[in-house]
């Protein structure tokens, strides 16, 4: 698999700040590249996935592209009833369509994004009905590169992070916060490690080669 030079020079550089990071590259590698782009399809595949598994969002947006619902011009002008007949929730195809009239109207300008600040970024993005600080964080993350974006209320690296650190319990948001603030301004890139370290230590992937 590729790999992202920004993300190893952060995590390197992580690593540095923290043993355990460095330890686990060691033990693991480094997480393969996995930037999206910076699209409407982007961000609407985070809205979706909000809350189920990678495994149920990626069928859901299958089926989706296969209905020819995947782009904001198709989505401004749907009924929600047209994305629920696809499996999709109610409200998130409320979002979804809201999401889409935004980039439409021009109240939301995705190329405006990369030339602004992480917070910045999430303030717009947050703005929008069904937009979160997980899914902002996300697309700041996967589309933007932004190496500080930090999902912190994610299971899988609240777990991640539990093991990393060899704690009794599962973190909460904020102890994650707690945590990862000496990761600054690499806490995006720890959080691409933790995914990476879940998926080995909890869905027994195979290591990266370093």
């Amino acid at each position: 698999m590729s790999q992202d030079k920004p993300l190893i020079n952060a995590l390197n550089n992580l690593g540095l700040q923290d043993e355990d990071i460095a330890k686990g590259i060691t033990d693991y590698g480094y997480p393969s590249d996995r930037s999206m782009p910076q699209s409407f399809g982007t961000l609407a595949k985070i809205i979706i996935g909000q809350q189920i598994s990678r495994h149920v969002a990626t069928s859901l947006w299958a089926k989706l592209t296969g209905a020819n619902l995947t782009s904001a011009k198709a989505l401004v002008t749907a009924a929600p009833d047209m994305l629920k007949a696809h499996g999709v929730s109610q409200r998130k195809a409320e979002y979804l369509i809201g999401l889409a009239r935004a980039i439409e109207t021009g109240a939301l300008d995705l190329g405006q994004l990369p030339h602004l600040s992480g917070q910045e970024v999430q303030d717009r993005l947050t703005a929008l009905r069904g937009i979160g600080a997980w899914t902002a964080d996300n697309y700041r993350l996967f589309a933007l590169g932004d190496m500080d974006a930090w999902p912190g209320n994610d299971i899988a690296l609240q777990e991640a992070m539990r093991r990393l650190k060899r704690l009794n319990s599962r973190p909460d948001m904020a102890q994650m916060e707690i945590l990862a603030a000496h990761w600054s301004p690499y806490r995006g890139a720890g959080a691409l490690f933790l995914w990476h370290l879940y998926a080995i230590e909890v869905r027994h992937a195979t290591p990266s080669a370093i």
